[in-house]
């Protein structure tokens, strides 16, 4: 949540923050508008560099990434859109905003080190996960995609990393 008034710029160090405690950055924007006319890289929302107050409606990528020069990189992008939240406090009145996100895809937790994440983080990726199925499942169900249900519930239920071999041979070496 953040106070109206606050642009993309002022949030862009929130998610840098983990990556500078350990003196690592991304060189790339942590996300940029979309819109409805050329649909990506559709301002004047963004983060990064552009210090346009975010509002209510706007609509903007979640990008933050991490790259090892010749060895590997990471990035998980997601559509969010702007919305008016409740605060506990409510200081100022009733102008406090957050995020709402639109994609709806299982976080691949196999391909996660929880070590590597705070309790709220490891909550706030079962809780994604949830409401993922809890918003795809009936819909996929009125398909009568029974094997997309069964892979739905598998993703969004998996417990964080991978012991072993996963699918395809896939094996994490994380030290």
């Amino acid at each position: 949540m953040f106070p109206a008034g606050t642009s993309g710029a002022q949030l862009d160090v929130l998610a840098r923050k983990a990556l500078w405690r350990d003196g690592l950055n991304y060189l790339h924007g942590t996300g940029h508008g979309i819109g409805s006319f050329l649909t990506v890289h559709e301002g004047p929302q963004s983060f990064g560099n552009a210090s346009v107050a975010l509002e209510q409606g706007h609509v903007l990528t979640n990008e933050p990434g991490y790259y090892k020069e010749g060895h590997w990189g990471v990035r998980i992008e997601s559509a969010l859109v702007v919305k008016k939240v409740d605060t506990k406090g409510q200081f100022g009145g009733n102008c406090w905003l957050g995020f709402e996100r639109f994609t709806q895809v299982p976080i691949q937790t196999k391909l996660v080190k929880a070590s590597l994440l705070s309790k709220e983080e490891r909550n706030w990726v079962k809780e994604h996960n949830k409401g993922v199925l809890k918003v795809l499942e009936p819909v996929l169900e009125g398909m009568g995609d029974k094997r997309a249900v069964k892979w739905l519930k598998r993703e969004c239920g998996r417990a964080f990393g991978n012991e072993g071999k996963g699918s395809g041979g896939l094996s994490i070496e994380w030290d």
